[in-house]
């Protein structure tokens, strides 16, 4: 399969990235032989260990892969990064458990230019709870990451760190986002680590090298601040 091109420009000054993408209109369609590989996996995931519940992370880049197999395990928990407002993205929150939207989905679904106010963000995450079958995030960058809670907007915030590449932040916190959800965590420590872990990666050039593991993030919990300012700030 044809993969997406990309080349990313980082800005000294700040830490913030441009991406340069370079891919088909359309992704291509699984042929016979792909999703004979792809039921050879799901067995192996269902005989393995009948008692372990499969985790899945999508990002709506390959729909018609990501329904395949969300079909083929119904018991599975699915966690989604919405990156943006499209179709196959909508078709595909359905089946979401944990529908992680970034602020560019979550603004374009309730036809706004920018959050000035508790009462949008509330009302975005509204329709996205809508649209999953779970419940619905919105991640807001470095102020954190917000959900509603017992019908209550909450924001979680993010820490403070020394930005020099935000590149891959995004992915570290839904992967970290997806290994809370698997082992069972509260919500509340599901963002934690996921937001830490972001935090710790934005220290750092690159993306692969700056991906933490499970002892950096323990041993950094109280080496961070949690930024406290308002969103709206």
């Amino acid at each position: 399969m044809i993969t997406p091109l990309a080349s990313v420009l980082v800005n000294q000054l700040n830490g913030s990235r441009t991406i340069i993408t370079r891919k088909s209109a359309l992704p291509p369609r699984m042929t016979f032989e792909e999703k004979h590989k792809i039921d050879e996996l799901i067995n192996k995931l269902t005989q393995k260990d009948k008692g372990e519940v499969v985790t899945i992370l999508i990002d709506g880049h390959e729909p018609e892969l990501s329904e395949y197999i969300i079909q083929r395990l119904p018991q599975a928990r699915v966690v989604m990064d919405a990156g943006s407002l499209r179709e196959s993205n909508l078709n595909l929150a359905k089946y979401t458990d944990y529908l992680v939207a970034s602020e560019n989905f979550s603004r374009d679904l309730i036809e706004i230019d920018k959050f000035t106010t508790d009462s949008q963000l509330k009302s975005a995450l509204t329709e996205l709870n809508k649209l999953a079958r779970g419940q619905a995030f919105i991640t807001l960058g470095e102020k954190g990451c917000a959900y509603l809670q017992n019908g209550m907007l909450t924001i979680s915030p993010a820490f403070v760190c020394n930005v020099i590449d935000t590149t891959g932040a995004g992915d570290i916190f839904h992967g970290a986002f997806t290994y809370g959800v698997h082992y069972n965590w509260h919500i509340e420590n599901i963002i934690l680590f996921a937001s830490l872990s972001a935090a710790i990666s934005i220290e750092k050039k690159g993306v692969r090298e700056s991906m933490p593991d499970l002892a950096d993030v323990h041993n950094a919990v109280n080496k961070y601040e949690r930024n406290l300012k308002n969103y709206f700030d």
